[in-house]
């Protein structure tokens, strides 16, 4: 990852208002905890080693960060009708592929609204 993205996930985490730094762990430092977890599959008490933090704080950061990120859904998921082709979307050689759309079309809407 490039220093660029990874201070641009900083910045869209801290604009929304879903992290903050705090006085022993700053935004940065949270976060690389966060992608090296989950990129490298590596233990908490093996980023605890590298970073000098007790393992339960490294696992509180965890839990706070994995929050944050996954709030970001209503910015990065969006909407199939409107990613998809209108000619895609009525052809019947794709339609299983968005059988599913059809099921789950009612709660789509309800994110709308949320």
């Amino acid at each position: 990852m490039k220093p660029v993205v990874l201070y641009n996930l900083c910045d869209v985490l801290t604009s929304c208002d879903l992290l903050r730094s705090t006085q022993n762990v700053s935004i940065r430092e949270q976060v690389i905890m966060l992608l090296q977890i989950i990129g490298r599959n590596q233990r908490f008490h093996f980023i605890g080693s590298i970073y000098y933090r007790f393992v339960e704080t490294i696992h509180r950061y965890f839990r706070i960060i994995l929050k944050a990120v996954l709030k970001l859904y209503k910015y990065l998921i969006k909407d199939p009708r409107a990613i998809v082709l209108a000619e895609i979307m009525n052809n019947r050689r794709f339609y299983l592929y968005f059988k599913v759309w059809e099921q789950y079309q009612y709660f789509y809407t309800l994110i709308d609204y949320i």
